[in-house]
Order: structure tokens, then C-alpha cells, then sequence
């Protein structure tokens, strides 16, 4: 007869507000004077581990939901190989942020190493399957992102989103070549200037439930890497630009997400994809280009090649009369000044659509914030010969040019939401991961996610 070992539970309580834990209130007073978020917030006392959330009481609800991931993601890098349990879960209206924290501290990208550890046996007995889902889109979405741009250019990009939905999607078109230069001639001019393995292509992948499904298109920046063109980066500007498919990455996890939870809506995936690279067939600054939608653009700078690609994108999106159309982009640098790297900025032409973005933002703790469309600014993408320039006169406000940019090529009958993102995470105060990061997208599905349900 085999007699099954019995699993030692660890308990990790919960401190907030004061709460009844098994700790004694001096040992606690003496405790919290020697914590400090981010960078330690967990205590333990004879195999009873503490987490300090009063610690994070001086945070607005949205980025106290955002840190519950991060304190998560410390929990699993303070435990030990045992088995734990978190005993007061109820404590918090959005725990499973933590237990989300918990699954993403396994995250690690091995790709390229030549020597691999074995994964930790730690258990958290709390995490459940939609953590795990959670965890496999997030790590999707990294991987790709950390994928160096000369093992995945515009092809690779198409072939893993392929592979990822070939048993799912009900069609798959790739257009390229003389096509894509006569049906989407931005997408190809900024393209063009690459090698022949990296040439430029238009991927549309979508899922067809039934005509009373809201018609939901995502669109994602998918710029395999970025040199800048003529107008060329300088060596640190140009040190992470393998990101610079972000967009797309995050778009094809947040379809994953929709597809694997069966959300009862009519989705289609557009990826514009292309190299941003130096040849003598490269884009030249002040080069003038009709867009598919008939707009004349002017090329002011080699550099701002990412909005020429999603314009002629949204052009196609809105021939089809979605309900919604959502952009994803690496697209400014004025973005991240303005909000740091943590924060994706947001923009749309829908005040609903904009207040029920934030709530899902509030609720999931997935940060986005809301820009505005300012009209003022419009004057700046004036052109002396051509309809508009694909970037702004002055050094202020490039987030708002872009965003005022790209919505000329949307139909204003159509609800539609840009997201300005980093897609990588640098912030060492709260994980020990740097790298390719989704962004947004938790937020994103859970409007999508209601939207569905009108």
C-alpha cells in the first residue's frame, strides 16, 4: 500500500487597513517601519509570510490594481521551493492580480542562452486556469518582442501569427509584391528599401461568428526593426528598435485572448509589416506618396514611418464599417516623455468609448491614459505640395501630431481608439525582467469583452 505524502501548505497573509493576521500588533509596528515599496514589501516570521499592502494606500485605485501584479511578481521571487497558499485572499477586490504576479515571475526568455535552469518548483495553491491563459498571452506577446530582428522580420511575423491561429481563423490573406505596392503604397514605400528576405507585407487574419457579432478590427504596427531611414537614429535610439513590432505583438496576444475565451464578436486582425532599412530604393525625405485613401502625403521624415504604415491600414479597416477600430503602436517617443515608459497613452475620437477604456484600465489595473485629439495642433502636419506631412513642425506635442495624423485616414462615423505604447519594460524597481512587454491589452479585452455583450 502507498501511503501519499501529505503537501505542507505555507500561509501568506495579507496586511490592509489594519486587518486581523496572525502577527502580533508590536511585531507588525516594527515590521512596517522596515518596509518600503517597491522594493521591499514582504516580511516572514516562522514560515508565515507577510505582504505590506498599506504600504501602496497612497495610490489611486488604478495603479494600486497595477502594483498587485508587481507585488505578486516579488511574492514569487521571495518564496522558497515549497508550496504556499495566500490565506486572505477576499481581502482584495482584484487579488487575482497577484496571482497573476505570481505565474509572470516564472517568465523567463531562453531563446538564445546556452545553458538553461531548470525551472523553481514553487506552487501557489491560489492560481487558477484564467492566470495560466493570462500568463501563456503575455508570454506570447514578450517572446515575440524579444525575438531579434534577424531571426524575425515582416515574414516570421506573419508565419507565427499563422501558426498560432491556423486552427482558429476562418481567413488568412497576405498580400505583397506589385499588389501591396498598387492596393496599400505607403506600407510599400516604407518597406521597400529592405532586402529580399524583409520585404514588405499586408497580413489579415479574421474570425467570423455570425452577422449580430459587433465587428471588432484590430490593427498593430509591425516594424520589424527601424533604422530610421535616411533619416537615420543614432546608435542608442537604434539599440532597441527590434520593439518596434510591439504593436503587432500585442495585437496578436490580445486576439489569442479573444479566441481562447470565445468572446461573440466578428474580429480582424490587419498587420502592416515591414523593415524600416537604408538602400538606394529607401524613402527619401520630402518624397510625396498617394496613400490608398487618395491623401497625398509628404515624407518630412524618414523616421515617422510607423504612422505611413497604420494609415493606409485604417484606410482598408474602415472600407469594411467595423464598430470599432483599435491601432496598437510603438509610435512616439513623445508619449514616454510625456507619461514614462509604464504608461501607453490612448487617444479616440468616442467620449463613451474613452470613459469605458479608463474604467476597464481602473478595474483590471492594466494602465492606459487618455490624450487629446487637440485640433489645434493640426496646423503643424500642414504641407506646402502635398495634402499633409507624416510629421510635426515642432518639438512639442509629437504624441497629438501623430495621433491628429492618423486619424485623418479614419472615418469619423467610425469609433476608434490609438494606443501609443513602449511595449518594453525597463523598470527594475518592480520586476527583475527587462524586455518585450504586454501592454494595454488586459484593459483592451475587457472593453471589447463588454462591448460584445450590448
Amino acid at each position: 500500500m502507498t501511503i501519499k505524502k501529505e503537501i505542507k501548505i505555507n500561509p501568506i497573509w495579507l496586511i490592509k487597513n489594519g486587518n486581523k493576521v496572525p502577527l502580533n500588533k508590536s511585531v507588525y509596528r516594527h515590521m512596517k517601519k522596515k518596509k518600503s515599496f517597491p522594493n521591499d514589501i514582504i516580511g516572514e516570521i516562522e514560515d508565515n509570510i507577510f505582504i505590506f499592502l498599506d504600504l501602496l494606500k497612497n495610490t489611486s485605485e488604478q495603479e494600486f490594481n497595477h502594483n498587485l501584479i508587481w507585488v505578486g511578481v516579488k511574492l514569487y521571487k521571495f518564496c522558497e521551493e515549497k508550496t504556499y497558499e495566500i490565506m486572505n485572499l477576499e481581502l482584495l477586490n482584484k487579488h487575482e492580480n497577484i496571482l497573476l504576479g505570481w505565474v509572470l515571475g516564472k517568465y523567463k526568455f531562453n531563446k538564445y542562452k546556452s545553458s538553461n535552469s531548470a525551472p523553481l518548483k514553487k506552487n501557489l495553491v491560489n492560481v487558477t486556469r484564467k492566470q495560466k491563459l493570462e500568463f501563456e498571452v503575455i508570454s506570447l506577446v514578450r517572446n515575440l518582442i524579444n525575438i531579434p530582428a534577424n531571426d524575425l522580420g515582416p515574414m516570421e511575423i506573419h508565419k507565427n501569427a499563422k501558426k498560432i491561429f491556423v486552427n482558429s481563423c476562418n481567413k488568412n490573406i497576405l498580400i505583397k509584391g506589385n499588389k501591396l505596392k498598387k492596393e496599400f503604397p505607403l506600407i510599400y514605400y516604407v518597406g521597400r528599401g529592405s532586402e529580399k528576405n524583409k520585404k514588405p507585407i499586408f497580413s489579415e487574419f479574421s474570425w467570423t461568428k455570425n452577422k449580430k457579432s459587433k465587428k471588432i478590427t484590430l490593427i498593430g504596427k509591425g516594424v520589424s526593426f527601424d533604422t530610421g531611414g535616411l533619416n537615420l537614429k543614432v546608435g542608442s535610439g537604434m539599440s532597441l528598435m527590434k520593439k518596434d513590432m510591439g504593436g503587432a505583438a500585442n495585437c496578436i496576444g490580445l486576439s489569442k485572448m479573444l479566441i481562447d475565451n470565445n468572446i461573440n464578436i466578428d474580429l480582424t486582425l490587419l498587420l502592416p509589416l515591414v523593415e524600416n532599412s537604408i538602400s538606394e530604393k529607401s524613402m527619401r525625405p520630402s518624397d510625396i506618396i498617394k496613400s490608398r485613401s487618395g491623401i497625398f502625403v509628404e515624407i518630412s521624415d524618414t523616421d515617422a514611418e510607423g504612422r505611413l504604415i497604420l494609415s493606409d491600414a485604417l484606410s482598408y479597416a474602415c472600407e469594411k464599417k467595423p464598430d470599432l477600430i483599435i491601432d496598437m503602436a510603438t509610435l512616439t517617443g513623445a508619449s514616454r516623455v510625456a507619461l514614462g515608459t509604464d504608461i501607453p497613452s490612448f487617444f479616440t475620437n468616442d467620449e463613451l468609448i474613452a470613459t469605458k477604456l479608463y474604467q476597464c484600465s481602473v478595474k483590471t489595473g492594466d494602465p492606459l491614459w487618455r490624450l487629446p485629439l487637440w485640433k489645434n495642433y493640426q496646423t503643424q502636419l500642414n504641407s506646402e505640395h502635398a495634402d499633409l506631412k507624416n510629421i510635426g513642425n515642432s518639438a512639442f506635442g509629437g504624441a497629438i501630431t501623430a495621433a491628429l495624423y492618423l486619424e485623418k485616414f479614419v472615418d469619423n462615423s467610425i469609433p476608434w481608439i490609438h494606443v501609443d505604447l513602449m511595449a518594453w519594460n525597463i523598470n527594475e524597481n518592480l520586476t527583475s525582467y527587462i524586455g518585450g512587454e504586454a501592454m494595454g491589452i488586459r484593459a483592451l479585452f475587457k472593453l471589447i469583452s463588454d462591448i460584445a455583450e450590448i
